[in-house]
This record gives C-alpha cells, structure tokens and sequence, in this order.
C-alpha cells in the first residue's frame, strides 16, 4: 500500500473527481458483480451504474471522497492526507472537515470525515502515527451526511483489529474547530533527515510528505500499478499475532464456505483477485482442498456475487474459523469425468455438477 498522492492539490483546497483504476473494479472482474457502494455511498448522486458501465458525472460530483471509502478494492484514489504533528512526544494526526464552521482550509481539512476509511488510518498507524485529533461541523445538517457516524465506526472497527493481535490501539479525540486549529499551531513535527523538531508551516508541508515517505519504507510495486495484484490487500499489513492466539484473532472480512451447498465448481478460487480463496491440490494434481486467507480478503464480494449455489458468505470483523474445507475426488458415473466436491455429511455424489443438473442418461459429452 503505497503513500497516497496529491499533497499538492489538498494545499490549493481543491476536491477533484477521484481518480479511477478501472481494473481495480469488481464489475470489470467479474459480470455478475453485484457492487453498488460508490453508488449508494456518493451523496449526489454521482455515479450511474447499468447493465452495460460505470460511469460518474463529473459535473455532480464535489469530491467528497465518501465513494473512496466505500470502495473495497481501492479502484478510487483521492488524497485525504491529514497534519503531522509531534504532540506530547506522540505521533500525532490532525483532520478536519471543510465544514468546520470556523472556515479553516489548508493542511489537515479533508472534504468530509467520514470519507477516511480503516485502511487509510492503517497506513499511517504503521508510520507510527497512533493518535487522531479530529473536528467536524454539524453532521446531521450536511447534504453530505447519509446517517450514522462513520469515520468512528472505521476507528472502532481498527482497534478491533488491532486489540486481538496485541497491538497498540489508535486513540482518538474530537476537538472543536478553534482547539483543532490551536494544536495544530501549537504542536511540533520531526523531520527523519535531521532528527529536529520544528513548528510545520505552509511551506513545509511538502518536505513533511517526503518524511512520511520515507518513514514508511516505500517499496515499488512488484506489478504494473493498474494490475489489481499490484499491492497486498491491506488486511494484510495488519501486525502480526503473538504466537499461540491466532485462533482468538480478528479479520476484517472472514469468507465462509459452506460444504453441504458447494458443488465444488472452482468458480470462487478462479474469480477472487486476492487469492483469498485458493485450491490445493495433491502431488498427483487432484484436489485436496479449499484454503481460505482471511488476510487476503478484502469483502469485494465477487466469491460471493459469481456462486449460484449460495454456499459462499462474507463475515465482518470475524474469528477466523477454518483454514480449510477438505474436498473429495470422484469419477462422475453418468460421463466419466474427475470431478471433486466438499466433505461433508451428506451422501456420496456420484455425479458431476453438470451431469446431476441435466438428463444423464443420455449419451452427453462434456467438453474442458
């Protein structure tokens, strides 16, 4: 997860339509994607999605940032890059939203709060920064605003994460806007290449994007940047369990497959981008069975959308249960195929999923 750009355009105070990667996108993976979260997320209206594209009018969107949040697989960018600040030898972040009510711009303020999603916090948390110092307007009067409170539910849902792996939690303030403005001010910023701190101005907002960079040890992408595999899902990136508790840790999206519905079609494995769901198989090439990484997942759903069995669901901040669903190898008795399939209580299947749907006792051929 690379350094999100832009530090320029949030110093002009200039929302932009965000930037897409249309690869990233779910309908471009699989055409029974059912994804509408940048749709039902933007509060414009913005987004139109058909049977035939995605598109967004550029004239309706204000880049409030909301669809970046809702999007899973990162196919929308927008720079929402928050002060740095040294507060109480703390490495601290400072957001704002543009409704502030004191009208203050510039470094910080973000189009809407609850634009910042767990992944973007992440980032940073990892760059040591495990302190946010926010201020907001009046929610419930904003255009903005579709219920709830969402940039809370991001944090609680990281210090979820966070807690059942043993690690430091993210604490949180809500200032008001004039408090806000005194701390960031007030507070101090260290810069890696000479190790002093200094009060952040304007100018040094820039030089404060290269020591970020620089905290976080970027690393170039393995793969083309529009590649959906070029970065690791972020759930990935989260610390590392203690030894002996991975049963009692959390994921932020848990695949569940459930073996008295699959059929054992592979569809799953062949469509899901992370490789959260994968196929093992033995030295002779037949399969043994299915390995779930709840790291890997990222709740895009495809898995889910492309399984016309219904076997497959998607749990929110789980324990994960089960690192595999073992698979049974059979020759399908109507046409003779190797086919395999879930162990599970049920009686042994003799058909293959194609024969077991048609009339097999035609002569039918099937064709791989």
């Amino acid at each position: 997860m690379g350094l999100r750009t832009g530090w320029f355009k949030q110093l002009a105070q200039e929302w932009v339509v965000p930037e897409i990667t249309p690869e990233r996108c779910v309908h471009s993976q699989c055409e029974v994607a059912e994804c509408t979260r940048c749709v039902e997320a933007c509060p414009r209206d913005a987004w139109i999605l058909d049977e035939d594209s995605l598109q967004i009018d550029t004239e309706r969107c204000d880049g409030c940032g909301l669809c970046v949040a809702a999007c899973t697989e990162s196919a929308l960018g927008q720079s929402l890059l928050p002060a740095m600040r040294l507060l109480d030898s703390k490495k601290t972040l400072l957001f704002a939203c543009e409704a502030n009510g004191e009208g203050y711009t510039g470094e910080g303020v973000v189009p809407c709060l609850h634009a910042l999603d767990a992944s973007l916090l992440l980032e940073h948390y990892l760059a040591g920064y495990q302190q946010v110092l926010s201020c907001r307007g009046n929610c419930e009067t904003c255009p903005r605003h579709g219920g709830g409170d969402p940039f809370r539910e991001q944090l609680i849902r990281l210090n979820l994460l966070l807690a059942s792996r043993g690690a430091a939690t993210v604490r949180h303030a809500q200032l008001s806007a004039q408090a806000w403005e005194e701390h960031k001010k007030a507070s101090q910023v260290v810069y890696l290449q000479t190790g002093k701190t200094e009060a952040t101005t304007r100018r040094q907002f820039l030089h404060q994007a290269i020591s970020f960079a620089v905290e976080k040890g970027l690393k170039p992408a393995e793969t083309t940047p529009s590649d959906p595999k070029a970065s690791l899902p972020w759930p990935t990136t989260l610390p590392a369990p203690p030894e002996g508790v991975a049963d009692k840790v959390l994921y932020p999206f848990v695949p569940v497959l459930e073996a008295t519905l699959c059929n054992g079609c592979d569809a799953c494995v062949q469509l899901c981008p992370h490789q959260a769901l994968q196929l093992e198989k033995t030295e002779a090439g037949q399969a043994r069975a299915y390995r779930i990484q709840a790291d890997h997942c990222t709740g895009c759903n495809i898995c889910k959308d492309a399984c016309d069995q219904q076997a497959i669901q998607i749990e929110l901040i789980s324990w994960f249960k089960d690192e595999q669903v073992k698979l049974v190898t059979a020759n399908c008795k109507a046409c003779g195929c190797q086919f395999h399939y879930p162990v599970s209580d049920n009686t042994v299947q003799q058909h293959c999923r194609i024969c077991a749907h048609t009339n097999h006792h035609r002569n039918l051929f099937q064709v791989y």
